[in-house]
């Protein structure tokens, strides 16, 4: 029902991005995301390979990572925007006025000056907030 290929890509994978993974190959597959996960388990217990222990009498929780302690700030000159040529693009644009890293993914994120700022990576949909 789930090929191995998709089995050793889901035990490749932990926490949120395999409850993630489970669901689409579930969907991929037709069947409910239940059996992928018995199928994973007996695909990581007959494998040799240790497992993680994740499951416990709840329902596991995803790793959250840490708030951002410093802001990487990045020189705004080297990064070009993507070209959007309409005038709500502009107005967003002509407001920023820093580039940061995220501390999630590392990917270059276009800020205003305004603190606090709740910033949502586009790349890997973290949400952060900066205060300085």
């Amino acid at each position: 029902m789930v090929s191995p290929q998709d089995l050793e890509r889901l035990a490749s994978l932990v926490g949120y991005d395999r409850m993630l993974a489970i669901d689409a190959v579930a969907r991929a597959n037709g069947v409910a995301p239940a059996d992928v996960e018995r199928a994973l388990s007996a695909h990581l217990g007959g494998g040799g390979a240790a497992a993680p222990q994740e499951h416990t009498s709840g329902p596991s929780i995803p790793d959250v990572p840490a708030p951002p302690k410093a802001v990487d700030r990045l020189d705004l000159s080297q990064f070009r925007y993507g070209y959007d040529p309409t005038a709500d693009a502009k107005a967003r644009r002509s407001q920023v006025s820093q580039a940061i890293r995220c501390p999630t993914c590392g990917s270059a994120l276009g800020i205003p000056d305004v603190r606090p700022i709740k910033v949502t990576c586009p790349a890997c949909a973290a949400t952060h907030t900066f205060s300085d």
